[in-house]
């Protein structure tokens, strides 16, 4: 008899290996604020392989440090139409028709969820090509107070300092990037510019071209204005991205 549990047992289909990405919740539009920025952004957009790349101060009182807001979170916030108010924000620009299961280590093929999202934008990112050129894909806003304790920045090859202590030693002038490039002469350098109430957009770039630069920093402007805001406007957003410096 026990056998013949062991064997019912072993021809049973593994039901993570059928497991599906969340497609519905990653097309969810949620509201997140960064200093004095609100975003509406599809919850694919803020998130990888599952995990929340939205981020603010850990709920422990002595921390120094800031936490991501659970994806769980960030869904129902969307159910409840209430905005997240968050320290540091990475936003992902393409790579939205696949998911990375890093629990199967498998990757997952969701060309389903581009029909589901709402904002135009993102069902262009989703289906190609995309809009960013200069191989712009992310981009960091973060509150300029919270650079010292964010540690999601991480650090690029070349660079002995972490990206956020490179960031807080730059001198930004008026709302123009400022790049700093790693001493190994690989190409990649950091970049940041200030936005509108002390909160940064914070970049990498693999190329150093100050006018491939300056359009990201064009696209970026353009994005947060007509792609993310309550009331998209598709066409001044293509207007912008197509502006040469």
């Amino acid at each position: 008899m026990a056998l013949t549990v062991l064997l019912l047992a072993a021809c049973q289909p593994d039901s993570h290996l059928s497991e599906t990405p969340p497609v519905a919740e990653l097309a969810t539009v949620t509201s997140v604020t960064v200093g004095s920025y609100s975003l509406h952004l599809p919850v694919v957009a803020i998130t990888w392989a599952g995990s929340s790349k939205v981020s603010r101060p850990c709920e422990e009182e002595e921390s120094q440090r800031l936490c991501s807001v659970p994806v769980e979170t960030l869904v129902e916030s969307a159910q409840k139409e209430r905005a997240i108010a968050a320290s540091s924000l990475e936003i992902l620009l393409d790579d939205y028709s696949t998911f990375q299961n890093t629990k199967l280590d498998r990757w997952f093929d969701i060309p389903q969820l581009c029909g589901q999202l709402t904002q135009r934008w993102a069902r262009q990112q989703c289906t190609g090509p995309s809009l960013f050129q200069d191989n712009l894909r992310r981009f960091t806003l973060i509150k300029q107070e919270s650079l010292p304790r964010v540690n999601s920045l991480g650090l690029i090859g070349g660079q002995k300092e972490p990206i956020r202590q490179v960031v807080q030693r730059m001198e930004f002038i008026g709302n123009d990037p400022t790049a700093d490039c790693a001493e190994d002469g690989q190409g990649l350098c950091t970049v940041a510019m200030q936005l509108e109430g002390n909160v940064l957009a914070v970049w990498v770039v693999a190329i150093a071209d100050v006018d491939s630069i300056k359009r990201q920093a064009i696209a970026i402007q353009a994005f947060l204005r007509y792609a993310a805001g309550k009331e998209e406007n598709y066409e001044a957003l293509t207007e912008a991205l197509a502006t040469r410096t």
